[in-house]
């Protein structure tokens, strides 16, 4: 129980780092956006400042992937495409999990009236953000791997 707590508090921090830096990159390339075209950025916020509340829903929401993702585990950390299993379970979440029309999700495309470019920015952001998260979860896991294989 304590290798699985542990999973998630990796999966947890990593996706915080993930989300705050693009949420910062995204942010600012926004605001160098003219008012018409980020009407529905600025309305749905699909990245908010990383501050304190934003910090912690992104921590829970990255404890529910972990949670999610867990069964895969082996599967993605020791295959050599574990990468795209990871990225389509991740990035797919993004785009189809949403429940609520936001842009970048399918629900967004088939209920909101945000255009194109908008929904485009937004998946282009989450699937950077994802390639940043699996770069740095994979290589801290199999670096653990490496190290827990040479002390035993």
């Amino acid at each position: 129980m304590k290798k699985l707590w542990n999973y998630v508090g990796r999966f947890s921090l990593v996706h915080v780092v993930t989300y705050s830096v693009i949420a910062l990159v995204f942010l600012t390339f926004q605001e160098s956006l003219s008012a018409y075209d980020r009407v529905a950025l600025d309305f749905f916020q699909p990245y908010n400042w990383p501050g304190f509340m934003e910090i912690l829903k992104q921590a829970f929401r990255g404890g529910v992937y972990a949670l999610i993702i867990y069964p895969f585990y082996k599967n993605i950390v020791r295959d050599e495409r574990g990468w795209l299993i990871l990225f389509a379970a991740l990035w797919g979440l993004g785009f189809l999990g949403y429940v609520e029309p936001v842009p970048g999700s399918i629900e967004g495309l088939i209920y909101t009236k945000t255009t194109l470019s908008e929904h485009f920015v937004v998946i282009i952001a989450g699937a950077v953000q994802v390639y940043f998260f699996i770069y740095l979860f994979l290589s801290w896991e199999r670096w653990s791997e490496d190290r827990r294989k040479i002390t035993n």
